[in-house]
């Protein structure tokens, strides 16, 4: 056994389709992969309790995930391929060859580990949690400058006597978060039923492939993001740097406090209409956020008469599987990304000011429903105008997850999540949203951040959130 710090490194295996399951098959990237190519890498932890041994996970658990995720890749295959990318002018595409290519699976057991600290919503150093993140390779070059790198990969890390984590690293290129969720979702759900007779199983639906080219460029949308990816040396694709002293936490809206949220803003409003509860926890948030953001930075940033214009940005992204005007529509279990941002903008004089919270929901909800609204075909080949309006402005803010993709609705045997981190918003100032960990109804927040602006954060979002309490 390897020793790497706090981690016994117990073995490595490549888990693949069955030969001849899965035909080899190439994938072209379409206008929705393509951003991906230059952005980190999607990261992921999933911790479940667990009392038993090391030798008792070896025997009765890791047998289990490794024969159900071999199946489960014959459906999900491009992650157990690759993503290849020729010389210019040849575009980047994914590909499976059967008999060849299949994903790296760690297994892994922590010497000493407080579980209890990896598990807890409170502040802690972003740090304690890379140990058990499976690391990609880089890329392999081959003479003619052909670079192949993994799509995915696992590891897969017991704490004896206290529980079990599954980590996973990706690239964001073969799927967004709808389709590594429901991925997720059929290997945990095929694990559970090993052993149970075939014909009783409720598993996910099948993921479809066979449409990705139904996907066509409206106007040149692609040929951006391949010159941008291009410029910046493809190899170097991967996660980015983050900055020292960060910490992370996570914090919980009840459903009485979303409802109390919900029921103030439309009052407030002017048409009094009815806000979801997804643009009431974004807009509290956000406005928090940046108020603490704005707080702990130098305000010499800024020239005197801007201060007040400034524009602060904020990107959601809306699914348009089933959105788009195509004859024959993308179904939702569409394998891919197939994603549209919106940009959410507001002056600092009003975001900070003293209806903030007001302003945000009704600026997310107008762009929300704006783009609903639109031929999101049509609008596309402005989406990058968009995306660099944000990525210029200050305190870029962004969303990773969403409470409807159910991360916490997974369970192979030992019952759902007792936590659950997306560990790659240290990177990209994302906030992290998903349905409350407690089956409450609620929604969990996570921010990544350095430890004083933390501190402001939690001060801040404690004061605002205590009027509804009620």
């Amino acid at each position: 056994m390897a020793h790497l710090q706090s981690l016994n490194l117990i073995e490595t295996s490549h888990i693949s389709p069955s030969t001849g399951t899965v035909p080899s098959t190439t994938l072209p990237l379409t206008f929705f992969d393509a951003p991906w190519l230059t952005l980190p890498l999607g990261e992921s932890l999933f911790f479940f309790s667990y009392q038993n041994s090391t030798e008792r996970f070896l025997k009765d658990i890791v047998p289990n995930l490794k024969q159900s995720l071999s199946v489960t890749l014959q459906h999900f295959f491009p992650y157990a391929g690759k993503l290849i990318t020729p010389p210019r002018p040849d575009p980047p595409y994914l590909r499976y060859s059967d008999g060849q290519d299949s994903l790296l699976f760690t297994v892994a057991e922590s010497l000493g580990t407080d579980f209890d600290l990896l598990i807890t919503d409170s502040p802690k150093d972003i740090k304690v949690l890379h140990d058990f993140l499976p690391k990609l390779p880089p890329p392999h070059v081959s003479p003619e400058g052909i670079q192949t790198r993994p799509i995915m990969v696992i590891q897969v890390t017991i704490f004896p006597g206290r529980g079990i984590c599954i980590g996973n690293t990706s690239s964001h290129v073969a799927g967004d978060g709808v389709t590594f969720t429901h991925f997720m979702k059929y290997w945990m759900s095929l694990t559970k039923s090993v052993g149970r007779d075939p014909a009783t199983l409720l598993l996910p639906s099948l993921p479809t492939h066979s449409c990705r080219t139904i996907i066509k460029d409206p106007g040149e949308v692609a040929a951006g993001h391949l010159e941008r990816f291009w410029s910046q040396n493809s190899g170097k694709h991967g996660s980015h740097a983050t900055p020292e002293n960060m910490v992370r936490a996570t914090f919980t809206m009840s459903r009485n406090q979303i409802d109390n949220l919900k029921s103030w803003v439309t009052k407030q409003s002017e048409n009094h209409s009815p806000v979801s509860t997804f643009v009431v926890t974004l807009a509290f948030t956000w406005v928090n956020l940046i108020k603490t953001l704005v707080q702990e930075s130098s305000e010499t940033e800024d020239k005197e008469e801007d201060k007040e214009e400034q524009v602060f940005n904020l990107m959601i992204n809306v699914d348009c599987r089933n959105r788009l005007k195509y004859a024959e529509p993308l179904p939702h279990t569409y394998f891919g990304n197939c994603m549209a941002p919106g940009i959410v903008s507001v002056k600092k004089r009003d975001l900070l000011g003293e209806k903030g919270f007001l302003v945000a929901s009704d600026a997310i909800t107008w762009r929300i429903k704006d783009m609903l609204s639109s031929d999101l075909l049509k609008t596309a080949p402005s989406w990058g105008q968009g995306v660099r309006k944000w990525v210029m402005s200050r305190f870029p803010t962004s969303i990773a997850g969403a409470p409807k993709l159910g991360l916490y609705d997974m369970d192979f045997g030992l019952g759902k999540p007792c936590k659950m981190e997306l560990v790659h918003i240290e990177t990209g100032g994302s906030i992290a949203f998903s349905e409350s960990r407690d089956g409450s109804n609620g929604v969990d927040i996570g921010l990544a951040l350095e430890k004083e602006k933390m501190d402001t954060f939690v001060s801040i979002w404690q004061q605002g959130i205590k009027k509804f309490n009620k």
